[in-house]
């Protein structure tokens, strides 16, 4: 029953490692800063805030599932990270573009105050 492995390691102990990860990264997330110009949607904050902790969830519980000898059902569970994982990677990129277009755009309109240019 707790035989089962991943490279040489009991799938109980990866199982364990990805749910303190997943605490981890509930805790420690890309926060918005004190400087940021611009607001996040409450979809952006949801993935942004959830999504990465979500994906060690599921690979935590496709672990202990097989551990527990439903493996076929721990691989789809774990597979499902994935797109999860992959939603969450756009979004962090996403956010940042955002804030550096509006970066940008703040240096520009500061660049034509400066010169004495109408805006």
């Amino acid at each position: 029953m707790w035989t089962e492995t991943l490279l040489g390691v009991p799938l109980i102990f990866w199982g364990l490692l990805c749910l303190a990860i997943a605490v981890a990264y509930y805790f420690f997330w890309p926060k918005p800063g004190p400087k940021r110009l611009t607001p996040r949607s409450l979809r952006e904050h949801i993935v942004l805030r959830y999504f990465h902790s979500l994906v060690w969830v599921l690979l935590a519980v496709g672990a202990f599932l097989g551990a527990f000898g439903a493996g076929a059902t721990g691989r789809w569970v774990a597979l499902l990270a994935i797109p999860v994982y992959i939603v969450f990677l756009v979004s962090v990129i996403r956010d940042h573009n955002k804030e550096e277009a509006a970066r940008a755009a703040r240096r520009a309109g500061a660049g034509n105050r400066d010169m004495g240019a109408p805006l």
